[in-house]
């Protein structure tokens, strides 16, 4: 025996470990009808499946790779891109002018937060004939309404409820709360139906007339220097004033005999009447807009709807917010 053979197998043995334990490979040889079939040796027939079982391993990584990275994607988009959330908007976001309002009157304003206007300390206007002349001490009801958006309270110079053009037109002091020295301030007076510029009654104003409609039978004051018409009938009828900007009352049928609310629900598409939308009259009862530059009123036989709306034109300005409230307060059914 050859010594060079010897560690030539044992070489061979020792890097292919399969070989020595499986011996020689030997091809299968069967016999049938006198002929030899050789078959692959039983080894070598499972060499397919385990390349397949490597192709599935390997395409399984793969896909868990793509999956991962589409996973981290997205995650980095949605924390790069994303937009704030409401709360993250509520926290920069400057408070409406409504808002900013609705916190003064109830107290909560912070104190970087300042009203448009200041209105100083006056007393409630007694209801009887005469009106008191002490100094007073406690506030009167708010003037402004909540109102839309875009539109903004005009110019009041002596921070006393009326816009300087309400003065002009009422012939008080803009620079002067209280123009008649009762103790009163004049957008207080105006709003409890007394004349801001005398020491009487609002009818006694020179520039303050009444309006009748005796088709729907309703009263209302209003500026004498305003030009009065209606449009079609009694049923439409304007105030307008010399700066364009008008208050319009419009009558209509309530043919389904709705009750106010009702009817204001489903005109105004909202799913229930607010308690703070509803005003009232000495003669009726009524509900405002939300933006407060309409109101419905209904008459007590439920026959029809008023409307009375301020619409203060092509001006972004609210010059006669007041006015339009003293027609309200003037309203009267009959």
């Amino acid at each position: 025996m050859n010594i060079f053979d010897f560690f030539r197998k044992k070489s061979t043995a020792e890097a292919r470990p399969e070989l020595a334990v499986s011996g020689p490979v030997t091809e299968k040889q069967i016999t049938i009808d006198n002929v030899s079939i050789h078959a692959m040796p039983e080894r070598f027939r499972n060499q397919a499946d385990k390349m397949n079982s490597a192709k599935i391993v390997g395409l399984t990584i793969i896909a868990g790779g793509v999956a991962f990275l589409i996973i981290i994607s997205a995650a980095l988009y949605y924390f790069l891109f994303r937009p704030p959330s409401a709360t993250e908007t509520a926290e920069v976001t400057e408070p409406t002018l409504t808002e900013q309002l609705e916190q003064v009157e109830a107290g909560t304003a912070p104190e970087s937060v300042a009203p448009a206007t200041t209105t100083p300390e006056l007393a409630t206007l007694p209801t009887d004939e005469s009106l008191a002349t002490t100094t007073a001490t406690t506030t009167p009801e708010a003037v402004s309404e909540a109102v839309a958006a875009d539109l903004i309270p005009a110019a009041d110079s002596d921070s006393d409820g009326l816009t300087d053009k309400e003065e002009g037109l009422l012939g008080t002091n803009s620079l002067i709360p209280d123009s008649d020295g009762d103790g009163y301030a004049d957008g207080a007076e105006l709003l409890n139906l007394y004349d801001p510029a005398s020491r009487g009654k609002l009818t006694d104003n020179p520039t303050i007339v009444s309006y009748e409609n005796k088709t729907f039978s309703y009263n209302v004051l209003y500026p004498q220097s305003w030009q009065e018409s209606t449009n079609g009938g009694d049923d439409s009828v304007m105030f307008k004033s010399a700066d364009n900007q008008f208050i319009q009352i419009v009558v209509q049928p309530n043919a389904a005999r709705q009750t106010l609310d009702q009817w204001y629900v489903e005109q105004l598409v909202v799913s229930a009447v607010k308690e703070t939308d509803r005003v009232s009259g000495d003669s009726w009862q009524g509900l405002k807009s939300r933006d407060g530059l309409t109101l419905y009123l209904m008459d007590d036989k439920k026959n029809y709807i008023f409307s009375l709306t301020y619409n203060p034109g092509e001006s972004s300005l609210l010059e006669y917010p007041n006015i339009y409230q003293l027609l309200i307060k003037s309203f009267t059914l009959k």
